[in-house]
């Protein structure tokens, strides 16, 4: 059998988030996808919130999508975005 070179150098790339200006209204969908790849990079729940600055309601529904939490999330993303821009 052929040997084979066994790499002792470990590479593993960060998922780039892109973080949009904080004093513009976000879409719910686009921080959907901020969220996947954060949590995908090994981010937790309450660090994603921090840094997103997004409910951890949201998130974590987003994350388990469970049947028992029965939120409409788009809505109250917005509504959450007019409170933490002061747009009310």
């Amino acid at each position: 059998m052929p040997v084979r070179k066994i790499s002792t150098e470990a590479s593993v790339e960060a998922a780039q988030v892109e973080v949009a200006d904080s004093k513009q209204p976000r879409e719910w969908s686009a921080v959907a996808k901020e969220i996947q790849q954060m949590r995908e990079a090994g981010a937790s729940v309450p660090d994603i919130c921090e840094k997103l600055e997004v409910s951890y309601v949201l998130v974590n529904q987003l994350i388990l999508q469970s049947y028992k939490m029965l939120i409409d999330s788009a809505q109250v993303f917005e509504r959450q975005e007019k409170t933490r821009l002061g747009i009310d």
